[in-house]
């Protein structure tokens, strides 16, 4: 499957780090687990970046041929921050396969793949600070309130 070039593609990486993060500022992210389903269709609209490191590729071939996602994988590591343009980063959970401090190892066996279980988990951005959203919420709710009071006022 080929995916859209749109210049907002949503980034795929197996961890999270906070230099991901230092390209929105002040923001809010929220982050929720998704489906493959779902995730194929966001992949479709938006396009698609995978970043790895060159020994995670089997891990990342492996979960891409689980799901049909039909990524292209890259052959180094494609280093990214979260910005306006691109706002969405899929992290992908990883269960079932040993660490060494912490951290996935360089390269698993077969039957260590196959033992392996997979959670997609969506962070999205948006440049204006949690506070800010709630406030614009708050007025939009009150706004909404009057709007209704007025129309179902009764003229006694």
């Amino acid at each position: 499957m080929s995916y859209p070039k749109t210049g907002n593609e949503v980034y795929v990486s197996l961890n999270l780090s906070n230099t991901m993060l230092t390209g929105i500022g002040d923001g809010t992210v929220t982050r929720e687990t998704v489906s493959a389903d779902y995730l194929k269709r966001l992949f479709s609209e938006y396009g698609v970046i995978v970043s790895g490191k060159p020994s995670q590729r089997a891990l990342l071939e492996r979960i891409n041929d689980t799901y049909g996602f039909g990524w292209e994988i890259p052959e180094k590591l494609s280093l990214f921050q979260l910005s306006e343009e691109h706002r969405r980063l899929v992290v992908i959970q990883v269960q079932g396969l040993a660490r060494k401090e912490g951290s996935l190892l360089p390269q698993y066996t077969e039957e260590e793949l196959d033992e392996a279980t997979f959670t997609f988990v969506k962070y999205y951005v948006q440049s204006v600070h949690y506070d800010d959203l709630v406030a614009e919420n708050k007025k939009l709710r009150f706004d909404l309130e009057q709007e209704i009071a007025w129309r179902n006022r009764t003229d006694s």
